[in-house]
């Protein structure tokens, strides 16, 4: 019905799911982009399948801005052709489409910068300005909403922070693990003597800052010679466990982020991190030995990576990170959509402790 940008998937569930959830998202991964949105397929993955059924409702925003239009009509009439006991709706432009939603709990969950901006090397864009400002007073029409940092929480109108759970994206635990570094390299046919710096994003998205992390690179080179800069995109997302065991530390130099998942994708394979302090980094990344926050200055960042080179791998950064698992953010989430469904079935609730229950 709504060809190529509107696609609906669905998840197999395990027996007679308590509950089915349609989560709507322009970020999910595809046969051409199997790395894009691999952090919401994962959410959805991680729910227990025997107490949710998820179907996935993807809007092909990449294709130009008939795919939003059209889901404003695709959302409503997907969400009122089954019975759905909930509505997950991810990022702000996939929000806007939920304005008709009225009879069932609805929670949207932002990404970073739908509520912070998107910044380029002259700041934020009048655009992003305006979007944000819309996606804020379009968070006035959920149930709840969900923030990956207390920064973005912040950022809220204040009524809606009342309704709102702060919930890092999880991690999987099996998947990103620590390898000896030296097996991953013979994987990958890399040199065993290389001091490999890795850095994971989009080189040519301005809010990654990859220029910094090339000059970065460059000025260790000065001191190691075998130093290089490994820029990963565009692999699969089961490529990247192994990119991270062969490096010898994740250099995040990004301007904004909301609560990146390659940090703690990296944590969880004890690889050292250097990153800039934004989103959440710094909690996450704070007093975890061979880990290091620092100032978007080309010598701090330098200097940071000397440190990391020097102390080896991170074994507390596995630690530190084991609390955000893939199954224990499922839990909070089963628990946020039980609050969301109780609040739906109240009228005129009072927003004041509601987020209590789901920590």
């Amino acid at each position: 019905m709504w060809n190529d940008l509107i696609r609906l998937d669905r998840l197999p569930a395990v027996g007679s799911a308590q509950r089915k959830v349609l989560f709507v998202t322009n970020m999910w991964p595809d046969e051409k982009r199997p790395y894009y949105g691999s952090f919401i397929a994962s959410q959805a993955r991680s729910l227990p399948r025997a107490a949710t059924s998820v179907d996935v409702l993807y809007v092909r925003g990449f294709l130009g801005a008939r795919s939003y239009a059209h889901a404003l009509l695709a959302v409503p009439h997907t969400a009122r052709r089954e019975p759905y006991d909930l509505i997950h709706i991810h990022y702000g432009h996939t929000a806007l489409a939920s304005l008709c939603l009225r009879q069932r709990p609805l929670v949207i969950s932002f990404c970073g910068g739908d509520l912070l901006g998107v910044p380029h090397k002259s700041g934020i864009t009048t655009k992003s300005r305006v979007e944000v400002a819309v996606f804020r007073q379009v968070a006035r029409t959920a149930t709840m909403t969900i923030t990956k940092s207390e920064e973005m929480q912040r950022a809220l109108p204040r009524s809606v922070q009342a309704r709102n759970v702060v919930l890092p994206n999880g991690v999987d635990l099996d998947v990103f693990s620590p390898r000896p570094r030296d097996q991953a390299r013979a994987e990958l046919g890399w040199p065993l003597d290389d001091k490999v710096i890795l850095f994971v994003g989009n080189p040519d998205e301005s809010r990654k800052n990859v220029a910094l992390a090339r000059d970065v690179a460059e000025l260790v080179a000065r001191q190691i010679h075998t130093a290089r800069l490994h820029v990963a995109w565009g692999v699969r997302p089961d490529e990247v466990p192994c990119l991270m065991n062969a490096s010898d530390c994740l250099l995040f130099t990004s301007r904004s982020e909301g609560s990146p998942n390659v940090i703690k994708e990296a944590m969880a394979c004890a690889l050292p991190v250097v990153a800039t302090p934004v989103g959440d980094i710094p909690e996450r990344l704070r007093d975890v030995g061979n880990c290091y926050v620092r100032e978007a200055s080309c010598q701090a960042l330098a200097d940071a990576v000397m440190l990391a080179f020097d102390h080896g791998r991170a074994p507390d950064a596995r630690a530190a990170v084991e609390g955000l698992g893939i199954s224990a953010v499922a839990n909070r989430l089963t628990a946020v959509y039980d609050k969301a469904t109780e609040l739906h079935q109240r009228s005129g609730y009072a927003e004041r402790d509601v987020v209590d229950d789901v920590g």
